[in-house]
């Protein structure tokens, strides 16, 4: 009888196709308890610092049940969902039979339905045998009407809102029912409008007045009155971080109020306090930044806000580090809006343009720092902000050809023609018969021509600013003008400085109190207003502004080149008359009361961490260790046998392609959890040649180290990983699935190596 070995072998060489049969296990990295165990955490769970204090009951005796399931649920009450749902897998190691333990999984996944659905039948069938209070009853039936398979759903929502008003009508005291049902009504509210948000606001209150620092409780009341009436929710903006201090996503929300408030410094340093626990957490638990689902969100965010206040340095260290972050072909892609690298690439450029550092930016392109793909969205950015630097530098050639790469992006309709300038000619009674007729024509041939890909965002706007800079640096300032009136994207203040320059005073001064208007406490309008202004001999208005500039600007750098310009204004007027601004008055506000030193808390910006050590001996006896392989790079992979049909379509893909990963300067070594006896009998099959070094792990000591295990179910899992030239860990995949796109381990590992200013010779090929 064939063994699985020979088996996987044949199907992947095509010689038969093999049918699992209902007896055998499940594929190697599946898990055993259903579909909805595959994804989510796999490793254990531990009890952390700073994640909220509330008090959610559970029938058991088990003083450290009870603990992980209270850290849940104040997890979920933060939305820090994949950390809620560790919590309670964790809790069902002790107690794998209790139904809320999967309840909370359920509840874990409130942005996947079929999981959620997964975990909540789990949760069901438990509930038959186990003897469930009359509250884990009513949580169970309530979250069961909002997945129920038949209704709408307004009837779903609306099944889930009852049922937690049940629970608040049984059990007065609890606090998370309460805090929820504020949730809900919210949520609802989006689809069928909210009825009276301060009922709302009353119950959350009643809920703080119990916890004064109940995790949901203030992260509910941002969220309800987010850009309605946020004054509201500035006690609970103070009070958020305070109340869950480990949770990024508790720092972040009180950002929001303070956005809307126009207060950006606060906003600023709640994003940075998001940024830096989060940093913490990952580097602490090994974590990626592309597992987090709202990352890219906190900290473009925050790239945007150190811009608003001035502190360009920071803005432009948090956006290169979105940038220079870990890819992955799926949570960060070139393609994917609103992923770390396209938001650093964003925030990177605005921040440069907004602060006139015209050098930055064009050397951060032309050495391949800000990374541009070739993205149509992307080329119209790149085009534009190198169109701009240009045209600061009144280089018309250098901006000529951005405004061709811009024109070239414009979809083949808007192409003038000499067919339409001859159409100008003709008579409306012409036009409409051709009309006609080409309309039958388009109906004729719409199933043969493909459709023209639709113009880019804010090609018109980029292309009009561009063409009105030409225009300016030509001589030809009325048409310029009248062309920069079609750029929507245009910075105001940036204007109101070409109109002063144009000898259009008035009409400056008039263009850069509306700046100021629109982007109010922002420092770069406010500043522009300073100078134009005072350029304007309106030296009492420029003064005044200039007081406002100051407080808004207590964390601005001060050589952005702005700032250095009314530095010598402040110089000019002391001279002349004397005129210099009082003290600053220190702030004593509640946000500032309640500031603490964001350096305790963690790093600003996101670095790899130290690759774990790893030793093991390959099918020639050679031993390798992680350490020998510094100055070159490693990939590892780490697949579960010979008997693993799926990883012998992983080693297969990465030996067919060595030599282009070998290319980069890069050593790949692949451990099995076989023994090392039948790791040689694979190696030596005969029909497959694997290309590189096999080693042997069938104690999973490197798995575990590595991370790729399962510690709920003791199981090994499939890992990927690629380590830089320094031993520092740049990516890693782990699932119940092998990773199989080579081309993107490539390209990975090529922008490492220029990360890192690598030029790597191609690796020998292995023993």
């Amino acid at each position: 009888m064939l063994s699985r070995l020979t088996l996987s072998l044949f199907v992947l060489l095509g010689v038969g196709v093999i049918v699992r049969a209902e007896e055998e296990p499940l594929p190697e990295g599946h898990s055993n308890h259903g579909e909805a165990f595959n994804e989510g955490p796999r490793q254990a769970g531990y009890l952390m610092e700073g994640q909220g204090s509330v008090d959610f009951p559970i029938t058991t005796n088990s003083t450290e049940v009870q603990a992980l399931v209270n850290q849940g649920v104040a997890q979920l009450h933060v939305f820090f969902y994949f950390e809620a749902e560790r919590s309670f897998r964790q809790a069902s190691t002790l107690e794998p039979d209790h139904p809320m333990l999967y309840w909370g999984m359920a509840m874990s996944n409130v942005n996947n339905a079929e999981r959620a659905k997964g975990f909540l039948k789990v949760a069901r069938d438990k509930a038959e045998a186990a003897q469930l209070s009359r509250r884990e009853q009513l949580y169970l039936d309530a979250l069961s009407a909002f997945y129920k398979e038949d209704g709408d759903d307004k009837s779903r929502r609306q099944g889930w809102l009852k049922g937690l008003e049940k629970i608040v009508q049984e059990f007065r005291d609890d606090l998370d029912a309460r805090a929820w049902l504020a949730m809900v009504t919210w949520q609802n509210g989006r689809q069928d409008g909210i009825g009276s948000r301060e009922a709302v606001s009353l119950l959350i209150d009643s809920v703080i007045a119990k916890n004064p620092l109940h995790p949901g409780a203030h992260h509910y009341k941002i969220h309800l009155w987010d850009k309605q009436d946020d004054t509201q929710a500035l006690e609970s903006a103070a009070k958020f971080a305070e109340a869950s201090p480990g949770i990024a996503h508790a720092w972040h929300m009180p950002g929001h109020t303070y956005t809307n408030l126009k207060r950006y410094a606060d906003a600023s340093y709640q994003q940075e306090g998001s940024a830096r626990v989060d940093h913490a957490y990952m580097i602490r638990d090994r974590v990626m930044p592309f597992m987090i689902h709202n990352y890219s969100h906190n900290n473009q965010w925050l790239s945007e806000s150190l811009t608003k206040t001035g502190r360009l340095n920071d803005a432009v260290l948090v956006a290169r580090d979105l940038v220079e972050q870990p890819r992955d072909p799926k949570k960060n892609n070139a393609k994917s809006g609103g992923h770390p690298q396209r938001e650093g690439r964003r925030r990177w450029s605005e921040a440069l343009i907004t602060f006139e550092r015209w050098d930055d930016l064009l050397d951060a392109t032309a050495s391949g720092a800000l990374d541009w793909s070739d993205e149509p969205i992307e080329e119209v950015k790149r085009a534009y902000t190198l169109g701009l630097a240009h045209a600061a530098r009144g280089d018309l050639n250098l901006l000529d050809d951005q405004i061709a790469t811009l024109k070239a992006l414009l979809p083949p309709t808007e192409e003038p023609s000499d067919t339409a300038k001859a159409d100008e000619t003709k008579t409306d009674e012409t036009k409409a018969d051709e009309t006609k007729a080409d309309e039958t024509k388009a109906d004729d041939d719409s199933q043969d021509k493909p459709k023209p890909a639709p113009k880019p965002p804010g090609l018109d706007s980029a292309l009009a600013e561009l063409e009105g800079h030409r225009l300016l640096l030509t001589g030809e300032t009325d048409a310029a003008f009248e062309r920069f009136g079609k750029a929507n994207g245009m910075r105001r203040e940036s204007l109101a400085r070409l109109l002063l320059a144009a000898g259009r005073t008035d009409e400056a001064v008039a263009k850069v109190k509306q700046a100021v208007e629109r982007a109010r406490n922002e420092v770069a309008p406010l500043a522009a207003q300073v100078e134009i202004l005072a350029a304007a001999n309106q030296i009492d208005d420029a003064r005044a502004a200039y007081l406002s500039l100051r407080e808004i600007a207590r964390e601005a750098d001060p050589d952005l080149p702005v700032l250095q310009r009314i530095n010598t204004l402040l110089t000019t007027w002391k001279e002349q008359d004397g005129w210099q601004p009082p003290a600053l008055e220190p702030r004593s506000d509640l946000a500032a009361a309640s500031r603490i030193d964001l350096n305790t808390v963690g790093p600003l910006t996101w670095s790899p961490f130290p690759a774990q050590p790893l030793e093991g001996v390959d099918t020639d006896g050679i031993t390798h260790r992680l350490e020998d392989y510094r100055g070159q790079n490693v990939l590892l992979i780490f697949y579960l046998g010979g008997d693993c049909a799926h990883c012998m379509e992983q080693l297969i893909a990465f030996s067919k392609d060595i030599d282009r990963i070998r290319d980069t300067g890069t050593v790949v070594l692949a451990v099995s959890t076989d023994t090392l006896d039948r790791t040689v009998t694979l190696k030596n099959n005969g029909e497959i040649n694997f290309t590189m070094p096999l080693l042997s792990d069938p104690e999973l000591t490197s798995f575990r180290r590595f991370g790729a295990f399962d510690d709920f179910e003791n199981m090994p899992l499939h890992g990927t990983f690629l380590i830089d030239s320094q031993g520092n860990l740049r990516y890693q995949d782990i699932s119940w699935q092998p990773f199989l796109d080579v081309d993107f381990v490539v390209s990975e590992l090529s922008r490492i190596n220029r990360l890192l200013g690598r030029i790597p010779g191609p690796v020998a090929a292995s023993r």
